[in-house]
């Protein structure tokens, strides 16, 4: 585990030399039909234009990071008596406010990339969609009593639940063809399939831990277990089954423009997914709609290595007595040897080795959504949005008013509840000027301004299209 730091800074490079950044689709682009790569958040929405080519690298730049829990200010806090700022470490930062914020299990996520190519046209079959979009899903999760064992320390006749503790880290390319047709005048349909080629994974497939503790014994109780593809690595492994060595190879540390493809378009490393999407619409002025994302795995092949740790030890207190040292034999060097003999049997449970292929699926969503046209450039729309994490199902509302004047702006103002947080206030304006599209949507871009210490998550999303072949009469709102 000591090499885990020279890994992630080499998956950063993959990653950063290859793309940019990337995140979750945001919220408030359901409703904006400006933007055409809207259809990437329902695959039956079918843009205005007959022909669309998004900049490479710039359609979109996405990144955000979401908590569970805590926001920035029980992080970073303000000194009581000083004009600085201290952490929720600091002696005198309120520990017991920042646990009690805490659920049983906590997460993190966040999401890193770009599309490399974006491209849709419109046939008399429906309308068709080529994507290339490199992305990375980073799952944290956290026990409460984590923290609070590691803030408060161990208490006697206490059990702490440390199950659930671990990470889900995948980085790969997707490669998508997407369509969208009409069903009768009131009906759409579009499906979206997904070839994924994985370029580096972290996984906790099985996560139980304990610590129990009482006057006589503690007892440290594990059955926990982790894979890895590491493709761009060569994993050395001592006679005790433990890391001896991670040598990166030469050519990434050289970044050759050339291995980097190989790295992002692994073979070895392959998946798929698909997406689907409804509109309906029972009358002039409703909407009803729904899209299921990311339903898929990926099966890694390449350089993959396992790592388990199993253990049920008691440890028992041990006895000093003073008259036992001398000169030879300090209580330095005492301390020294029962410390060494306990971390020898703690880490006797963990065992490394080169591992099976193992599969991991890629966070899926939900999406069930409803708008009501005051007029065919009015309207208000409410959706609901559903992840299906690894150890967790997370639910999200989001509230939009939804205005456009015609080719040139689509504006979107959103309210949304994210991670038990009311107020996340959005923003999304998409202009063309001729053939250029540009937009800028945030699902909590506000926050920075009326509320930058509450804030439990942060997205944005930026992109820059060329869009041609605009349908000159739309006679119902569907078919934006």
């Amino acid at each position: 585990m000591r090499y885990l730091w020279r890994v992630i800074p080499v998956l950063g490079v993959i990653l950063s030399v290859s793309l940019r950044s990337e995140a979750q689709v945001m919220n408030t682009l359901y409703f904006m039909h400006g933007v055409p790569q809207s259809n990437w958040i329902n695959p039956a929405h079918q843009p205005d234009g007959g022909f669309y080519l998004g900049l490479p690298g710039l359609s979109p730049v996405r990144s955000e990071v979401s908590s569970s829990s805590i926001s920035f200010g029980d992080v970073i806090l303000r000194h009581p008596t000083e004009d600085s700022l201290i952490t929720f470490l600091h002696p005198l930062a309120d520990n017991e406010a920042f646990l009690q914020k805490l659920k049983p299990l906590n997460y993190v996520i966040s999401e890193v990339g770009t599309s490399l190519f974006s491209l849709g046209f419109r046939t008399g079959a429906g309308f068709f969609s080529l994507d290339v979009t490199t992305r990375v899903e980073g799952n944290i999760y956290i026990p409460g009593d984590l923290a609070r064992l590691a803030i408060e320390g161990a208490d006697e006749g206490m059990t702490y639940d440390l199950d659930g503790i671990g990470t889900d880290l995948s980085g790969f390319e997707e490669v998508s063809l997407g369509w969208s047709g009409n069903l009768g005048r009131n009906i759409q349909i579009g499906v979206r399939g997904k070839f994924l080629f994985g370029i580096a994974n972290l996984t906790t497939n099985q996560s139980q831990l304990s610590l129990t503790t009482s006057e006589e014994v503690w007892n440290l109780r594990s059955n926990m277990l982790f894979n890895a593809s590491l493709p761009f690595a060569e994993v050395i492994y001592d006679e005790d089954d433990l890391v001896e060595d991670i040598v990166i190879h030469e050519d990434l540390e050289n970044l050759n423009p050339y291995a980097l493809a190989r790295y992002a378009f692994n073979q070895r490393n392959l998946g798929a997914a698909i997406d689907l999407g409804i509109n309906y619409r029972p009358g002039e002025r409703w909407l009803l709609s729904a899209s299921l994302l990311d339903l898929g795995w990926i099966r890694w092949k390449d350089h993959v290595h396992q790592a388990s740790y199993e253990i049920d030890y008691d440890y028992t207190a041990v006895e000093v007595d003073p008259l036992d040292f001398t000169r030879d034999n300090t209580l330095d060097t005492y301390a020294d040897s029962v410390l060494t003999a306990l971390g020898d049997t703690l880490l006797g449970g963990l065992t490394m080795a080169p591992g099976e292929a193992y599969s991991s699926r890629i966070n899926s969503k939900l999406y069930l959504g409803a708008s009501f046209y005051v007029t065919p450039h009015i309207n208000f729309g409410l959706l609901s949005r559903t992840d299906f994490l690894r150890d967790a199902v997370v639910e999200q509302v989001t509230a939009s008013a939804n205005f456009t004047t015609g080719r040139m702006l689509n504006f979107t103002l959103s309210y949304s509840y994210i991670n038990s947080y009311f107020k996340n206030l959005g923003a999304g304006i998409s202009l063309n000027a001729g053939p250029l599209n540009l937009y800028v949507i945030s699902d909590n871009a506000l926050n920075a301004v009326f509320w930058p210490q509450e804030a439990t998550s942060a997205n944005l999303w930026f992109g820059l299209n060329l869009v041609f072949g605009y349908r000159e009469k739309v006679d119902r709102p569907l078919i934006y």
